[in-house]
């Protein structure tokens, strides 16, 4: 078992491709996802809310007044942390979809070789030209809108 924290703000549509991509590539019963709305008070928290297979924290506009994007993140973080009791903690990003079933294997394959290995990671994809980004993948392809990604940040 592990846990996923997903610290939100703002992002509807990659929240939902998101945790879409996540429950379709994931063994739900292997993961714990905990996300945490930074106030967002758009459509992308009534989505967070309707999933029932997600543990939901909500910040207030005053618990993240006056912070900066990296602050918020950072403290929701925090927050879902107290509430992992898990062994393994992966934190990811709105704008995280996952394309394989097999890629939480992969993680742990590799975090779970030495007690040495503190931390493994994914790649990111991004243009800095605002062109798409072709994605291939054995088995399918797709395309994603740099635009899409600078919404996020």
């Amino acid at each position: 078992m592990l846990a996923i924290l997903l610290p939100n703000y703002k992002t509807p549509e990659l929240t939902k491709l998101c945790l879409r991509s996540l429950r379709k590539y994931t063994d739900c019963g292997r993961i714990r996802v905990i996300a945490v709305d930074n106030a967002s008070g758009d459509e992308s928290l009534a989505y967070l809310r309707s999933l029932s297979w997600i543990r939901l924290i909500e910040r207030s506009e005053s618990e993240i007044h006056g912070m900066s994007p990296a602050l918020m993140h950072s403290s929701a973080l925090d927050l879902a942390l107290r509430e992992v009791d898990a062994p393994y903690v992966i934190s990811m990003h709105t704008d995280t979809i996952v394309h394989h079933p097999e890629w939480l294997d992969y993680l742990m394959k590799h975090i779970t070789r030495s007690e040495k290995i503190a931390g493994v990671g994914s790649w990111k994809l991004e243009a800095g030209n605002g062109s798409s980004l072709e994605i291939h993948w054995k088995g399918g392809g797709g395309r994603i809108q740099n635009s899409d990604r600078q919404k996020a940040s």
